[in-house]
Parts: structure tokens; sequence; C-alpha cells
């Protein structure tokens, strides 16, 4: 598999970005946290799949859409509701 991937393309940056400031606000909101870095993989693993030359192919389609995939499942996560505690 030929991977050569523009590694200084503005949505990767913009997804390195979302993934290092999940990783820094985690300390203060693990919510948050969780968003950012799943956000920036989501946006990474679609570069990567409409980047690389065989990006839709079964192996690239298998590793960088489990990529977006656990991307997406983070931010679902993020956003879901926490259950209320009964006082």
């Amino acid at each position: 598999m030929n991977i050569s991937i523009p590694l200084f393309s503005m949505p990767l940056l913009i997804s390195a970005f979302l993934v290092a400031l999940g990783l820094a606000i985690t300390p203060l909101s693990a919510r948050l946290g969780v968003i950012g870095i799943g956000a920036g993989s989501v946006i990474a693993g679609a570069v990567a799949i409409t980047s690389v030359p065989n990006g839709l192919g079964p192996q690239g389609l298998i590793l960088f859409g489990a990529t977006a995939v656990v991307g997406l499942w983070m931010v679902s996560v993020g956003l879901k509701k926490q259950p209320q505690k009964k006082s």
C-alpha cells in the first residue's frame, strides 16, 4: 500500500490541532477532551481515505475507515448526556 499523504495539508493540521487540544484539555474536562480527540480522528481518517492513492481500496477503507468510525464513536460518547444522580 502506497501511503503518500501530504503531511502539511490544512485538514491534517486541523486534525492534529484538535487531537492536541483534546489531550491538553482532558485533565480539565474529560468530555471535551474525548470530543476533541474524536473529531481529530474523524478528520484524519476522512482525509487519509480521500488522499491516499488506494484509499478507497479494501486496506485503506479498513484501516482509515476504522479510524473515522472510532472517532465518531468517541464524539458520540462525549456528547452523550450523563444520567442524573438521584439524591
